[in-house]
């Protein structure tokens, strides 16, 4: 009896023990554990409540912990059945993505010629859609179908096989009718640019063909894997034709040495990509700049001068299927570049530019400065461009019609204020550039222009040449932004030179008025831009045009007319200087028509107040007769300096050829004709040209206008000395001729200008026997 107390007390002792264990393992949410430990309480002491609890506490929270295991049961089947898988799927499509892609660059060097032109962009994108689509499809489903085996091999061998016929058929067909629908583009052509694609096109399928047959493939999986070896090849060639076709260029100068030349290099890029934009001197109405490039920003580049960094970047742009072009300059000294092109690798350009080529001064190596350097390589960028244009048409219509780089050379070096030592060597670059390319019109109406400017508008020459220039313009049926800014620069300027003619034959000639009228509405319909949302440098241009263009309607108008139009607005609210000038040239138009109203005179110098910025804009109005009118209005005479107070600001120092000259002469103390006519004589006559940076010819033409001061001290008057030069009087020798010939017909002439001048009452005019007395007698 004893014994068996004591067995009872170790049960219940024990079963204590496993219910103690029980509650830990309940706080441990261990429910399982927990329900076995209580369960065994039980078996040892079937009376325990709190085992009996505890069990039932574990029971109920059980259930919710099963769920939970059968939820990360769930995660783990569908992470190791699914997303391991597709992400296996993953990568195996983007190795085989970025495989086909490296294969279609490598076949782009056989599919697509040097000489190959290119397709339309539509028929580009097209290609490129398809065949990335398809390149990207067979990445993708082979992997897929050797994983999953998704559908049936028997029915999609049949009907890939139809797709893949039916779209080859038609990539063909339409290929060759897109690129026989260029006016410059023969079936011959065609086929001989590409004959590697139709080869590959045609040969792909018929490969698979006798593949099939010859080895007699019995089984769909095979069947199935030969038409995907197929369809990425097709997709590599569609997408190798596509990539060989970009207009992606990279380019790199090198010196003598064969270093690297970052400087070079970044000043090519430049060229390429703003070729013919550099603005001329003084304040322009329309700039003389025309964009001749055509080329987007991001399709240029350049390798970086750093032999680690352009090895590493060489790798890297081999590796990229769409760097089509590559230009490379080379240094062979600072008279000759010798500029390389390859596409696709292959070789398509090599030239030799020579200075004594283009018709340019050789100088010495140790002479050289990097001006005659920017020179060479802007004869480079020309290279490049006309090349690309053979291949790529869509940069043709930015040449304005030029196919050889000589004369896009040489009409841009004597467009450019940064390449051109001096601005009388302009009309001679543009002359040799017409002669290399008479398709250039854009340097054929340079040329004309440069002519125009010398001969003056009292010279037949400038009418002649502005009707040629009007029929080159009428000519012009060609579109692109690079005609259309040639338009808007022709009309202006050829609207403002029958302005000129008219104004300048005394407001007579009324066919000079239409053919000024005709121009200013060929001018009005090229600046209109059928879309607003277009900001292209020709939109900005034809916007700020505009304004012009109906300041000049509005003055041709009013000259027709006879009478004033609406006021345009007050000079306060201009924000361009150059649309106050031409209000002025309107209000002196006005004034002529009224018979001399002093408003139009007042509101003409407030007008030119604003719209004569500078010193050079000063001597263009000088010589501008739309501005005659005012002349002898002495606000404007007080605000142009005419006529001149000082022997340094008569007209010939304002010249083109005297640039610069007035302010050297006075830094050196001589700045009145009879320190001049000492300074000149002898070898002081080559000392001054050397130190004027000027021919000896031009010291000899300020040396004959000093020596007319010392015939009569009324010539020594900067007024009367302005008359005489007027009158075409700049030395001693032509002034005797006119004496000698018709001295009342000389003073008949000299008395015109001085009324047109505003100063009738000069001494010289009013008592001119002196004078002319002096002069007879200095001819003796």
């Amino acid at each position: 009896m004893p014994a068996d107390l004591q067995r009872i007390d170790k049960q219940r002792s024990d079963a204590a023990v496993e219910v103690k264990l029980g509650q830990q393992l309940l706080d441990q949410k261990k429910y399982k554990e927990a329900e076995t430990a209580f369960q065994k309480a039980l078996g040892l002491d079937a009376g325990n409540a709190a085992a009996r609890a505890g069990r039932l506490s574990a029971s109920e929270k059980q259930p919710s912990a099963q769920g939970l295991s059968a939820e990360k049961e769930s995660w783990d089947t569908f992470y190791s059945n699914t997303f391991v898988p597709l992400l296996q799927l993953a990568a195996a499509a983007a190795i085989g993505v970025v495989v086909l892609g490296a294969l279609s660059g490598l076949v782009a060097h056989f599919v697509v010629k040097p000489h190959s032109v290119t397709w339309n962009n539509y028929d580009k994108q097209g290609v490129a859609l398809f065949g990335t689509f398809l390149l990207i499809g067979c990445a993708l489903m082979l992997p897929l179908y050797a994983m999953f085996e998704p559908f049936s091999p028997t029915r999609t061998v049949l009907d890939l096989g139809r797709i893949f016929l039916v779209v080859s058929v038609v990539v063909g067909i339409s290929a060759v009718a897109r690129a026989r629908s260029r006016p410059d583009q023969s079936l011959n052509r065609v086929l001989k640019d590409w004959f590697g694609f139709w080869g590959w096109l045609v040969g792909v399928p018929a490969g698979a063909l006798l593949l099939g047959w010859w080895t007699g493939l019995s089984t769909p999986h095979e069947r199935l894997l030969v038409l995907f070896m197929a369809l990425s090849c097709v997709a590599v060639l569609l997408t190798a034709a596509s990539l060989g076709q970009l207009l992606r260029l990279q380019v790199e100068a090198r010196g003598a040495t064969g270093a690297a030349d970052a400087a070079a290099t970044d000043y090519l890029l430049a060229r390429l990509h703003n070729l013919g934009t550099e603005r001329p001197p003084g304040l322009n109405a329309v700039p003389a700049v025309t964009s001749l490039s055509s080329i987007p920003t991001e399709d240029l580049s350049a390798l970086p001068a750093g032999k680690v960094a352009g090895a590493l970047s060489r790798l890297f742009f081999a590796l990229r299927p769409d760097r089509t072009w590559q230009a490379r300059v080379v240094w062979v000294d600072e008279n000759r570049v010798a500029v390389t092109l390859n596409r696709n690798g292959k070789h398509a350009e090599s030239t030799i530019i020579s200075r004594r080529d283009l018709g340019l001064p050789a100088v010495d190596d140790d002479k050289a400065n990097a001006r005659l350097r920017a020179q060479l390589l802007t004869g480079a960028a020309a290279i490049i461009l006309v090349r690309l244009s053979k291949s790529h048409p869509q940069l043709r219509p930015g040449l304005c019609g030029a196919r050889d780089w000589r004369s896009v050379t040489l009409q841009v070096i004597a467009n450019s204020r940064s390449l051109i030592d001096n601005p009388d060597e302009k009309v001679a670059l543009l002359g040799r550039a017409v002669h290399e390319d008479q398709n250039n019109l854009l340097a054929r109406l340079e040329y004309l222009w440069a002519h125009q400017k010398q001969a003056g508008f009292d010279s037949p020459l400038y009418s002649q040449i502005a009707q040629t220039v009007d029929r080159l313009l009428g000519a012009l049926t060609e579109s692109g932004d690079s005609w259309r800014t040639l338009r808007i620069r022709g009309y202006y300027r050829s609207t403002s030179q029958w302005l000129n003619l008219y104004a300048e034959g005394g407001y007579s000639d009324r066919n000079l008025l239409r053919r000024a009228r005709r121009s200013c509405i060929r001018l009005e319909d090229a600046c209109e831009t059928p879309d607003a949302d277009r900001h292209e440098p020709v939109d900005q241009l034809a916007k700020r045009t505009r304004p012009l263009a109906a300041t000049l309607h509005s003055t041709i108008d009013a000259l027709i007319t006879q009478q004033p139009p609406a006021r345009p607005p007050d000079p306060i609210d201009f924000r361009a200087p150059r649309l106050a000038y031409t209000n002025a040239c309107l209000d002196c138009s006005l004034l002529k028509i009224s018979g001399g109203a002093p408003p139009y005179a007042d509101h003409a110098v407030q007008h030119l107040r604003v719209g004569l910025p500078a010193e050079r804009d000063v001597n263009d109005a000088k010589k501008d007769p739309r501005l005659a009118p005012v002349h002898s209005y002495a606000p404007y005479q007080d605000l142009v300096g005419v006529p001149p107070k000082e022997f340094l600001k008569l007209q010939p120092f304002a010249d083109t050829a005297f640039a610069g000259v007035a302010d050297k002469l006075a830094a050196a103390g001589l700045n009145n004709p009879r320190e001049i006519i000492r300074r000149t004589i002898g070898m002081g006559r080559t000392e001054l040209a050397t130190y004027l940076n000027v021919s000896p010819l031009l010291v000899d033409r300020i040396r004959q206008i000093a020596l007319l001061t010392q015939v009569h001290p009324d010539l020594g008057d900067p007024v009367m000395l302005h008359l005489l030069l007027k009158a075409g009087i700049d030395s001693p020798t032509r002034l005797k001729e006119h004496v000698e010939n018709d001295r009342s017909e000389l003073m008949k002439e000299l008395r015109q200008i001085a009324k047109a001048e505003g100063v009738p009452s000069v001494k010289g005019i009013r008592r001119p026997r002196s004078w002319l007395t002096a002069a007879k007698k200095q001819s003796r």
